[in-house]
Order: C-alpha cells, then structure tokens, then sequence
C-alpha cells in the first residue's frame, strides 16, 4: 500500500527495492497518487528489475518536465484564473513512461487506485479499464494539476480523503499489509512563522489522525508494518534535484526496519509495528 507525497515517492522506490530483494511478492497493490504511479509500475513488474526500471525513470525526472516553471512569482501565479497551476502534460507523458500496459487487467497483480469524486465529496477507486485517466485522477493535485473528467465525473488526487488507504487494504480482506507512507516520521515543527506552517501542521495532524483510527480498527488477525522513510530533506514540493539521495534513505531506513524484525515474515497476529525512523 503507497501513499502520496509528491517528489517524496523517490523514498518509496527504495522501499520497493528493499522488499524486493526480500522477495516479498505482493498478492495487491494499493497506491494514492504518486504512490498509484509506483505502485502501477510495482504491480507491473513485481520484482528487482521493475524496481531498476523506476529507479532510472524518477532520476529522468526534472522539475520543468512536470511542473513547467513561469516567469510570474508564486502569489501572482496563485491569483491568476484557471484551475491550475499547470497542464497535465508533462504528468501524462511521465506515466506514459511508466506503464508497460494499458490496462488494470494487463497487470502481473491485481492493483487499485483511489482519487477524490469532487461530486460526491467522496473517496473513489479504480481497478478495471484503462490505467491512464485513473492515475492521473489519483495524481491530480489540488491547485497544481488540473480537475480530471471521467465518464461525466471530475475527480482530484486521492490524497484529499484517503492519503494512506490502510481502511481499503482492510476491507478487501488483506492478512498483511506493508504500508509505504512518505509523511513525516515525528511531529513538524510547532512554530508557525507563516501561513505555510500552518498548512503543514494541519495536515500532519489529519493524516496522522487518520491513521490513527485505520489502525485501531484493524482486525486482530491482520499484520501491519509500517516501513520508516527514514530521515530526509525539507525540500519544496517542486524540486526532484533529489531524487537519488530520497531512493537512497527509503531503502536504508526500510532494510534495517526489515532486518531488526527477526522473523519478520512469522509476526504474531495482530501486530501493529509503526517503526521508528531510522
């Protein structure tokens, strides 16, 4: 199961790198916005050389391939008309990159994503038909990328409701669930110095509430391990500049969480591990 989090989903690719060589084979992959674009090309390719081929596709990412920079500062691109920041272009092109099919049931698993239905004010999810408009439905991030259309319904990033879908892995019946969640490790800072710290802060706490009331709800005879991203940089949500230290900390930090459960793979029923970052 992968989260959203933006450029932030390069330490996710170590992730997947770290249980590949585990060989852990997923039997689902559940993914939220930049993690229904890892998880895609994961269920794709479950294995060592799918994750090889991710690997070298985030470090082909630029911030003007996604995100086309503008000559206008940031509080007039804000104020500009439009529903966006952006075109979804360079998004639909680095898909494009990505997917190896066309379609949910090409997949070598069976993989789901969840965006937002803006007109039900509701979480939705897909796993049938084409792969294409449902990422960049479940990648459409508020502000930056524009509203995506689907059968007369318009849809934003799955974040804005389920950024850590842990309830859907539950309902689906699944007996082991490795989340790979790309939020902060501990609390942001408590300062607020201006409108964005705020914002940061805001969101900390309903994601981690979120959680929070996913897990406790989880059945006693389901396993939850939730790998550590690990320590990171702050960096702004536009800047892919590092992308190979992020890959990097995500397999390091999940590597050693892997190898400190001794057994792992035989945990008890029931056990919820969040996993301090390393």
């Amino acid at each position: 199961m992968l989260s959203g989090g933006g450029n932030l989903g390069a330490l996710q690719v170590g992730m997947l790198r770290a249980l590949a060589e585990r060989h852990v084979v997923p039997d689902l992959v559940l993914g939220c916005s930049v993690g229904a674009l890892n998880g895609v090309a994961f269920a794709a390719e479950p294995e060592l050389s799918g994750v090889r081929r991710l690997e070298a596709l985030w470090l082909s990412i630029t911030s003007d391939s996604l995100m086309p920079s503008s000559w206008l500062p940031a509080t007039f691109q804000l104020a500009r008309k439009g529903e966006s920041l952006h075109g979804n272009e360079g998004l639909v092109e680095t898909i494009n990159r990505i997917l190896e099919v066309q379609r949910f049931e090409e997949l070598t698993v069976p993989f789901q994503c969840v965006a937002t239905d803006l007109d039900s004010a509701t979480e939705s999810w897909f796993d049938e038909g084409e792969l294409l408009p449902a990422l960049l439905a479940s990648a459409a991030l508020p502000a930056v990328y524009p509203v995506v259309h689907i059968d007369g319904r318009r849809y934003m990033d799955g974040a804005i409701v389920n950024d850590i879908p842990l309830s859907r892995a539950v309902a689906l019946g699944a007996r082991r669930i490795y989340v790979l969640h790309v939020g902060q490790s501990g609390r942001p800072r408590g300062e607020i110095k201006r409108p964005l710290d705020a914002a940061v802060i805001a969101y900390w706490i309903a994601r981690q509430s979120r959680l929070a009331r996913d897990l406790s709800a989880v059945p006693r005879n389901t396993e939850v391990l939730v790998l550590p991203p690990g320590e990171r940089p702050q960096i702004r949500y536009d800047d892919f500049s590092h992308t190979q230290e992020l890959m990097t900390h995500g397999y390091l930090s999940t590597s050693r969480y892997l190898d400190a459960r001794v057994g792992h793979h035989r945990a008890l029923p029931g056990e919820h591990d969040l996993g301090e970052s390393a």
